[in-house]
């Protein structure tokens, strides 16, 4: 999930009330009958705060009881705004995958090293989409609007061979490689456009780092097993499994 910029862009306590009501005109076309009722319970518990966003798409943020939503202007979609409104949903329902997932890499210096920042909220928005996606399709809404890139094949010939000839030379682990294949495997795993086959990227991954491709794909499936419906459910061993095989994984390697 991308994060909303501030608000502190407001020349005056006038400019924010006219900003506000531009904004919130749009409501009447963000929630229809199929996102009225998340928009209701949602819309009880939280404060929402619409801005325009500064890039071309929808982002979100959660800030206590705060929520802000950025609405791309030029594109006004309850598609696009539910889906914002499903990140901000997982929170209300204590999925703090986010938070967590963070910790549990920074705390792990070894692990930390070949994590990047975008690649930790990039693997946290995949996540948190596939818990998403069922429950948006349910509401009614179409499979091609979940994601902005759709269209976009998540991994081509040119992008494998750059990752071939850059993840290992003479026994050392390039650490932006490293950090491309993991984003990848995530990006393909959690694409929802079923008209993309990427089993020949996935085998490559495995001819190219077997151990790492296992540990993710465990990872992956052990996330698909964690109810979000059972109360009792809670994904603390998934984690935990993951970090102890990435420590397994890349125990004595030579990462840089």
């Amino acid at each position: 999930m991308k994060q909303c910029v501030g608000n502190g862009f407001y020349q005056s306590i006038t400019d924010k009330k006219h900003y506000k009501l531009r904004m919130e005109k749009y409501l009447d076309k963000l929630i229809d009958n199929r996102n009225l009722k998340l928009w209701d319970e949602l819309n009880e518990k939280f404060e929402f705060i619409l801005i325009e966003s500064p890039e071309p798409n929808y982002m979100s943020r959660l800030d206590g009881e705060i929520a802000t939503i950025c609405i791309y202007e030029n594109d006004i979609n309850p598609a696009y705004f539910t889906h914002e409104l499903l990140h901000i949903f997982l929170k209300f329902k204590g999925v703090q995958i986010v938070s967590d997932f963070y910790s549990i890499i920074d705390s792990n210096p070894d692990i930390h090293y070949f994590f990047s920042t975008d690649l930790k909220s990039h693997v946290t928005n995949c996540l948190e989409h596939n818990l998403m996606l069922p429950i948006y399709l349910s509401l009614g809404f179409e499979n091609h609007y979940f994601i902005s890139d759709y269209k976009e094949r998540k991994m081509n010939n040119k992008l494998m061979s750059s990752l071939q000839e850059r993840y290992r030379i003479n026994g050392t682990y390039d650490r932006e490689a490293i950090d491309f294949y993991i984003g990848k495997f995530f990006a393909m795993k959690t694409c929802n456009n079923k008209s993309f086959n990427y089993s020949k990227y996935y085998n490559s991954f495995i001819k190219l780092d077997k151990k790492l491709f296992k540990t993710l794909n465990d990872f992956w499936n052990d996330w698909e097993t964690y109810d979000l419906k059972d109360s009792n459910d809670n994904y603390d061993e998934i984690l935990e499994y993951f970090i102890e095989d990435l420590n397994d994984w890349q125990n004595k390697k030579n990462i840089i």
